[in-house]
């Protein structure tokens, strides 16, 4: 081993402590070690008096806030987690008379398992309405075979020129982005698309109607006059059937549900804001998938699929 080390690590540091029980002397250690005897000295006291060989942890500076401001930072946390780091600093200045960074109350809030992320959005529920979703699915839960038979559900969806609204993968090299056969190809005001509106019930699928332009509450009158009672009949439940269908503003309008109550045996009633549990979201979805097989560019090529 040659030269001296100025700062010796842990392994050589217990090499002096071997040699030590072993009953060499310190300045004997030095030169075997090729360390200042004072090392060794050191190193032997240190383990003397604590027991170990390591360096002592370093105190560092003084901790600006007290666990008293810690915990006054994390209960305002706990409280509104919307509450900004900013706002909270100034709320600590002014009560504990401290001067605060705003990244120093950052710093602890992250010490605590805390991240700062954006939130996520979604439609308001008070709680009367929250409490109506396991009551309404309660009392749906328990309901026989023969009751779910009789019901019909019905809902519109929307198909889309040129696949879906979402993303399209492609597969390609470096540099290809701008190859035809990469481009997905788009037109002025989204290219277009079919609204449908369509039923089933357990014993099959009712009609599907194409709607051309806009739907609202009297269009869909005029649909439900003409195709509900007529599937009903087509599925074996004409005189037993139950609606089911979500609460768009179309459906729940009051033409709407004045004619259903003269026309529609039953409707079952979901709560507001509910989740979509309509069960033809299955068979939209299907159909989406059969329809991104083909490379459509024309509504009329859409409505064959």
């Amino acid at each position: 081993m040659t030269g001296r080390y100025k700062v010796t690590i842990n392994s050589i540091r217990n090499l002096f402590i071997e040699h030590f029980k072993n009953g060499k002397s310190i300045r004997t250690i030095g030169k075997l070690v090729k360390v200042s005897h004072s090392t060794v000295f050191a190193i032997i006291k240190r383990w003397k008096l604590r027991g170990t060989v390591e360096n002592a942890l370093k105190s560092g500076a003084p901790h600006k806030l007290t666990p008293r401001n810690r915990s006054f930072i994390m209960h305002k946390i706990k409280k509104n987690p919307k509450l900004s780091a900013v706002k909270l600093t100034t709320e600590l200045e002014k009560i504990f008379a401290i001067k605060l960074n705003p990244q120093t109350v950052r710093r602890v809030i992250r010490s605590y398992g805390y991240n700062s992320r954006v939130a996520r959005r979604r439609i308001f529920v008070n709680e009367r309405t929250r409490k109506l979703r396991p009551d309404f699915a309660k009392s749906m839960v328990d309901k026989d075979i023969s009751f779910w038979e009789s019901v019909i559900f019905v809902d519109e969806s929307k198909f889309n020129i040129f696949g879906s609204d979402g993303r399209i993968i492609v597969w390609r090299k470096h540099s290809e982005e701008l190859n035809p056969k990469n481009l997905l190809p788009t037109v002025k005001h989204g290219g277009g698309g079919i609204m449908v509106w369509g039923c089933f019930a357990a014993s099959g699928m009712g009609k599907l109607v194409f709607i051309e332009n806009n739907m609202n509450q009297y269009k869909y009158i005029n649909i439900l006059k003409e195709n509900l009672k007529i599937s009903a009949q087509k599925l074996g439940i004409r005189n037993t059937f139950k609606l089911y269908q979500d609460n768009d503003p179309k459906h729940t309008a009051l033409n709407v549900r004045l004619w259903l109550l003269y026309n529609c045996p039953k409707v079952i009633k979901t709560p507001p804001y509910s989740p979509d549990l309509n069960a033809i979201e299955n068979v939209w979805h299907e159909l989406e998938k059969r329809t991104r097989k083909h490379d459509i560019f024309r509504k009329n090529n859409l409505k064959q699929y």
